[in-house]
């Protein structure tokens, strides 16, 4: 027989301590932190329509071992159960002792599978280096590699040397920024410890990527009611515990450029959101400049990794830092999640190759003004 009980609880204290030490076992992210989690489900979730579905494993004696953080909701008539992400995490795992053997289990996945209750489609977006530990809990569970990585910078043990492995032209970029900005006042990073500082802070991050996303045309979630509601409630929490995250600002003569909440692990700092002044800063580029004032501060903490987080932008190589794949997971259970997996794959395949189509427009464009601009008046 099992030696565990496999339930749903979907009323789980994510806030209590038996989650606290099961989460400092684990190998799970901050995006499974307490906090995160708790004011996901009672913020965010509401708002989206989702309801909870709290999968846990517990020993034979009551403790606490696993636990898989999902929700519940529609896609028009797609019965769609997934991990608790709702758009604004980054990365999934599992949050469970690697030490209870719960994959020697034959039974496990089978019961986790039954206990997640009928769906067309169970879905978990952002896994990162292998699916493997949720493939195992999870029955009929496949999973693809997206089209994008994740970056991680590996830092040093002080600033000079991890500057020093960096591209020398790079590094005289950042140097020529710099430059450029002191006439303009002393240059300090301040983490937030005054948690009536963050509304305010808050409200100029969204005005500063307001300004950067109507330019790129993008979607950006800091502008979206429910979930900038959301992030403000986990940074509250983060100012007020200190975790899961760090709220940073950039001041130049005292005044804010650049404004970066990060999610902290033991061993690394998350890239998570960031706004700057484009408007009275364009071309200081204060995106490259806050990203190496927190990899510095990340170093003084004595942290080995700067998580540059999902997405191929082309600064992270820049930074120098190594690709890590992102899959998803996914159980598809009727003819209808097929068709539904069928069809979006095919969607975001036709925007990317778009996206790519503009992107060499755009460089191509830049390149032939630059050159029109460079060459000899007649």
């Amino acid at each position: 027989m099992s030696g565990f009980t496999v339930q749903r609880e979907d009323d789980f204290d994510f806030l209590s301590s038996e989650y606290d030490d099961l989460y400092a076992l684990s190998d799970a992210t901050p995006f499974q932190h307490g906090i995160w989690l708790d004011r996901l489900y009672n913020v965010l979730a509401p708002a989206r329509e989702a309801e909870k579905v709290i999968v846990t494993a517990r020993r034979d004696g009551g403790e606490l071992v696993l636990v898989l953080p999902f929700v519940r909701r529609r896609l028009g008539p797609i019965r769609l159960v997934e991990y608790a992400d709702l758009g604004v995490a980054d990365y999934a795992a599992p949050v469970s002792d690697g030490t209870a053997g719960l994959e020697a289990d034959p039974s496990m996945a089978r019961r986790i599978r039954e206990a997640l209750g009928r769906f067309d489609l169970l879905r978990i977006e952002r896994v990162a280096d292998s699916p493997d530990p949720l493939t195992v809990l999870l029955a009929g569970a496949t999973s693809a590699r997206h089209l994008y990585d994740t970056h991680l910078m590996t830092l040093a043990s002080s600033v000079e040397e991890w500057r020093g492995a960096l591209d020398a032209g790079f590094v005289r970029h950042l140097d020529r920024k710099h430059k450029r900005l002191r006439p303009k006042g002393e240059k300090r990073l301040l983490e937030i410890t005054d948690v009536t500082a963050v509304e305010d802070l808050m409200r100029r991050m969204q005005e500063f990527r307001a300004a950067r996303f109507a330019e790129r045309r993008g979607i950006d979630l800091v502008q979206d009611p429910d979930c900038f509601e959301f992030y403000c409630a986990v940074v509250r929490d983060s100012v007020k515990t200190g975790a899961p995250g760090t709220l940073s600002v950039l001041e130049v003569g005292g005044e804010p450029v650049a404004i970066a909440f990060d999610l902290i692990a033991p061993d690394r700092d998350l890239f998570l959101l960031v706004g700057y002044d484009m408007q009275r800063l364009r071309n200081y580029s204060l995106g490259l400049l806050i990203v190496e004032e927190l990899a510095k501060d990340a170093i003084g903490r004595g942290q080995q990794f700067f998580d540059l987080t999902v997405g191929d932008e082309s600064y992270k190589a820049d930074f120098g830092a190594r690709r890590r794949p992102v899959y998803e997971v996914r159980v598809i259970a009727t003819l209808r999640g097929r068709t539904y997996v069928l069809g979006r794959t095919a969607y975001l395949r036709t925007r990317r190759l778009a996206k790519k189509t503009l992107e060499a427009w755009a460089r191509r464009r830049a390149a032939l003004a630059a050159k029109k601009n460079s060459s000899p008046a007649t």
